[in-house]
């Protein structure tokens, strides 16, 4: 179970690269993500290496399709490139619905 001080990080984090996000009951946060709809963004801490300062903590990341109830795609992150997480996703989604579409 992740701890109250290690969720509200994540929150923090999140908060502070323009994601709006909610607490799920799996421990993780969803949001909507920007420009489609029809997917969710959802993170959790992945793993922590006691040895490796704090940037160095791994968040894992899923993009769902609320439609047709399926992960688009999964990856982890050191928490230093979790500005980059938004433009990724999008790219992914945008990549999947063409890929749908042919």
């Amino acid at each position: 179970m992740m701890n109250s001080k290690k969720f509200q990080k994540l929150v923090t984090l999140a908060n502070e690269h323009g994601i709006n996000c909610q607490a799920a009951p799996e421990e993780c946060l969803i949001a909507s993500l920007p420009g489609y709809d029809d997917f969710l963004l959802a993170f959790t801490w992945s793993s922590t290496v006691e040895e490796e300062p704090s940037e160095y903590e791994l968040i894992a990341i899923s993009v769902q399709d609320i439609t047709k109830e399926r992960t688009v795609a999964a990856w982890q992150i050191p928490t230093y490139l979790f500005s980059n997480v938004l433009r990724q996703a999008q790219m992914l989604v945008a990549a999947h619905i063409d890929f749908i579409r042919e």
